[in-house]
């Protein structure tokens, strides 16, 4: 079959395109064919589609534009003719036998979900954060967890200014969802796929097209896995490992602040962010010299990295959907120390994989550390059946088999 496969950006960046990547390589290992439909980007893989993909939008220059200029590239974050437009001439040159969705809010847009329904192409939409029942994506206002738009009020994204701190950033936000919520273009999806249990019950609890929910975990291909433990360098140096983006809502002010009652264990952390200048300075300010910032790395790079850790620490302070830096983590066997929060504990199993703290708790979170820190043999425990869990939980052919009760033609 030809599978339209839609993603806002065709390149690494992040959990979604950890899934994308995976998903297309199921596809086509199947025998399928995949037709990517994204944005141009000079960081894109080379595909020989790219003609349809739309144009760039970098919402980090609409700023430095004239106001005319950046109303634009709003009402074009809503609703894009461009996508409309290219993906009608992708449909007319090539046959699409169904779609494949994951992240295209405030890029390619919903709207393309009725130009494939005109064609009575089936559609699956991968859920990998939050945009149509909250307007932040994340339910995070000012770095607490917030619900308050259940039901569709939008409007308290514009009250609380919850998208960046920005009463315009807010407007255009909730306008987006007030906009996609009118249009109902939603229910032109055939199923709409949530990676964890806990996302699937967050939009059951926010009542969103309850009767085309579905709960399937994510595939993972772990050749990559098996290449880092070949390649990676022995080392007797024992330190435990943090990886995500440097933001609040991952909880690495959490982690720098349990690290402080914490002096004899070293911490490596990955990743860059907006936040990266204000923890190193935190780290300098404290004196905190067993913490290493090593910048972002390649994916290799860093699977080598967790690799060689006793252990990895997912702090985050926000629904996290699934988190593929527990999965990888996990399928090297190192135990993981999670936050009990959003799918995280659905990997993160306590007393048995690795162990769950409050979010936000630092007294928890150090005690935790230095207990696994000091009990080598419980942990050895932990990093078999954290490979074994995982292992069971997230794979291919489990995945694919699921998506075949999706779409029997598969």
């Amino acid at each position: 079959m030809n599978i339209l496969v839609v993603n806002w950006a065709w390149y690494p960046t992040g959990g979604d395109w950890t899934y994308v990547e995976n998903v297309v390589n199921i596809y086509q290992q199947k025998g399928h064919h995949v037709i990517p439909f994204s944005m141009k980007d000079e960081r894109n893989f080379p595909t020989p589609y790219s003609d349809y993909f739309i144009e760039n939008i970098d919402y980090k220059k609409v700023n430095k534009r004239s106001i005319s200029a950046g109303v634009k590239v709003v009402m074009k974050s809503i609703y894009s003719f461009e996508a409309q437009e290219n993906l009608e001439r992708l449909l007319a040159d090539v046959k699409i036998d169904f779609a494949h969705i994951n992240v295209i809010h405030h890029y390619i847009t919903p709207t393309i979900l009725k130009i494939l329904k005109k064609r009575n192409i089936p559609i699956i939409w991968t859920l990998h954060e939050y945009t149509p029942i909250c307007p932040d994506s994340i339910f995070v206002s000012h770095g607490q967890i917030c619900e308050r738009c259940f039901g569709g009020a939008f409007y308290n994204c514009i009250t609380h200014s919850c998208k960046k701190g920005s009463y315009l950033a807010s407007t255009v936000a909730a306008l987006e969802n007030y906009v996609h919520k009118y249009l109902n273009y939603y229910a032109y999806v055939d199923h709409f796929v949530c990676p964890s249990v806990f996302q699937y019950e967050k939009y059951k609890q926010f009542n969103f097209f309850n009767d085309k929910l579905v709960q399937i975990y994510h595939g993972y291909d772990y050749a990559e896995i098996e290449k880092a433990k070949q390649l990676t360098v022995q080392n007797p140096e024992k330190y435990i490992v943090f990886v995500g983006r440097l933001e609040k809502i991952k909880g690495a002010h959490t982690l720098l602040k349990a690290m402080q009652s914490l002096p004899e264990v070293s911490l490596k952390i990955i990743g860059d962010g907006t936040q990266e200048d204000e923890l190193k300075a935190y780290k300098e300010t404290h004196q905190l010299t067993n913490v290493t910032f090593l910048g972002k790395k390649t994916k290799q790079e860093t699977l080598q990295v967790i690799n060689g850790a006793v252990f990895l620490i997912c702090p985050s302070e926000c629904y996290e959907v699934l988190g593929f830096t527990v999965v990888e983590a996990m399928a090297l066997g190192k135990p993981v120390i999670g936050a009990a929060i959003g799918g995280i504990p659905e990997m993160v199993i306590d007393n048995y994989t690795g162990l769950l703290f409050t979010p936000g708790n630092v007294e928890q979170l150090s005690e935790k550390i230095k207990w696994l820190i000091q009990n080598p043999d419980v942990a050895a425990k932990m990093s078999i059946n954290a490979q074994i869990h995982i292992n069971k939980l997230i794979n291919n052919e489990t995945h694919f088999k699921s998506l075949q009760t999706l779409i029997p033609e598969l």
